[in-house]
């Protein structure tokens, strides 16, 4: 069983919801990856969400993008690979998500990638970007070793996303709360409950967690409030991480769940 299904199913049965951070794997502002990761896990973090960099991150904005450059400068993506598998050798039963643009898939193939992520225990990919015909053959790929092909919503739904949604969101399903790049907003959007309403009334089960510009504990909780089971937060964990006040800012993330 996919670690996704077990963990959120714990939670659901608690009551609790899904706190998913971005892990700027290979940036420097991380020096050592696994206990950096022990601290999102510790503080309440429940997927990891591991940016793979890539040099043209159209969706994300300054934050995310001068994060990538510095991975980029930093380490080859066999070793940010390498890196991720030593990350499940010592979280063997946390959930690790990959983030990715789809260059990043095309480049080394569909069926060569499944099989990477397959050999160094990834739960999930979510790629914003994959064009729609790319969908299915990524979710043969990674379904031969049990990683769900992760749905991005976007902020303005379509009838043929919904259908999709439907019949293939296995995990969570990432709402996207703003129209628009990844990066702090002042409020969170009335939409993210709208579109939230719209895919549960739709009869999807799986979690839908939203996340793009939200970025304290006071959003979080707002967007908790729109029926959101579950929060992503990104370019703001970078932000605390440099700043010196990750960890507490994570836990203030966590707490603001509850």
């Amino acid at each position: 069983m996919n670690r996704m299904d077990k963990v959120f199913g714990r939670l659901a049965e608690q009551g609790k919801k899904i706190l998913v951070l971005y892990f700027p794997i290979g940036d420097t502002i991380l020096d050592d990856d696994c206990l950096w990761a022990g601290r999102y896990f510790d503080n309440g973090c429940t997927v990891l969400e591991i940016g793979l960099p890539y040099h043209d991150p159209v969706l994300d904005g300054k934050t995310v993008k001068d994060s990538m450059q510095r991975a980029l400068k930093n380490k080859s993506l066999d070793e940010i690979f390498a890196a991720i598998g030593k990350l499940r050798k010592q979280f063997p039963d946390n959930i690790l998500q990959i983030m990715t643009y789809y260059e990043i898939i095309q480049a080394a193939g569909i069926q060569n990638f499944a099989k990477i992520c397959g050999a160094i225990g990834i739960d999930g990919v979510l790629t914003p970007n994959i064009p729609l015909e790319k969908i299915p053959l990524l979710d043969q790929a990674l379904g031969q070793y049990d990683i769900y092909n992760l749905r991005f919503s976007p902020f303005h739904l379509t009838d043929a996303v919904m259908e999709d949604f439907k019949k293939n969101a296995k995990g969570y399903i990432f709402q996207q709360a703003v129209d628009g790049g990844t990066g702090p907003r002042s409020t969170v959007s009335d939409q993210v409950g709208k579109n939230v309403a719209l895919l549960k009334n739709a009869g999807i089960m799986v979690p839908v967690v939203a996340g793009f510009g939200i970025s304290d504990a006071s959003q979080v909780k707002e967007t908790i409030a729109m029926g959101a089971d579950g929060i992503v937060v990104g370019s703001a964990t970078i932000s605390h991480i440099i700043q010196g006040d990750g960890v507490s800012f994570i836990r203030s993330l966590y707490e603001a769940t509850k």
